[in-house]
This record gives structure tokens, C-alpha cells and sequence, in this order.
């Protein structure tokens, strides 16, 4: 499982727009328009490609939690027996 930590840095070397670059000019006028900063913007265009590039099944190793385990959790939840009270007296 990957290791999730807010500490690992990436260094960005932006160059001029092309296919598959962008400039920092560039990026700086998307988080404004989406009222991010530019970590944020940079997150989120990474997140919606993660969404296009892999399929559920892929997506699944990614996640801390899959929509399978919330299955298996909630079948196991014991099944509440009995009336609640509003007082104990």
C-alpha cells in the first residue's frame, strides 16, 4: 500500500504551454479562476487524471478504503436488537 504523508515534496520545472507542459503563468490563472492555491489547483488536475487513467478496479489499491470493504463493514455491523429508551430511569 502506498505510503500517504503531507511531507513528500515534488519539484515542478515549468516550461512554456505545450501538449504536456504547462507554463506557471498558466497555473497561476487556473488556481485564481477555481479559487485554489497553487498547490491546491495542481492536486486536483492530478486527481481528475488519476480519474481518466485508471478504472475502478485499479482505483481500488489507491484508496485507504474501498467501496468492497464499506460492504463488508456494514454486513458485519451487529443488527440492533430491542426499542431505545429516552431515560435509563
Amino acid at each position: 500500500m502506498p505510503i500517504a504523508s503531507s511531507q513528500q515534496a515534488l519539484k515542478l520545472n515549468f516550461k512554456e504551454d505545450t501538449l504536456t507542459t504547462v507554463s506557471r503563468d498558466v497555473l497561476k490563472a487556473m488556481a485564481k479562476k477555481l479559487g485554489f492555491n497553487e498547490t491546491q489547483t495542481v492536486l486536483f488536475a492530478l486527481a481528475r487524471l488519476r480519474d481518466e487513467v485508471f478504472n475502478e478496479e485499479e482505483m481500488e489499491k489507491f484508496m485507504p478504503l474501498t467501496k468492497k470493504h464499506h460492504e463488508v463493514i456494514a454486513k458485519a455491523e451487529p443488527r440492533r436488537r430491542g426499542k431505545v429508551l429516552d431515560s435509563l430511569l
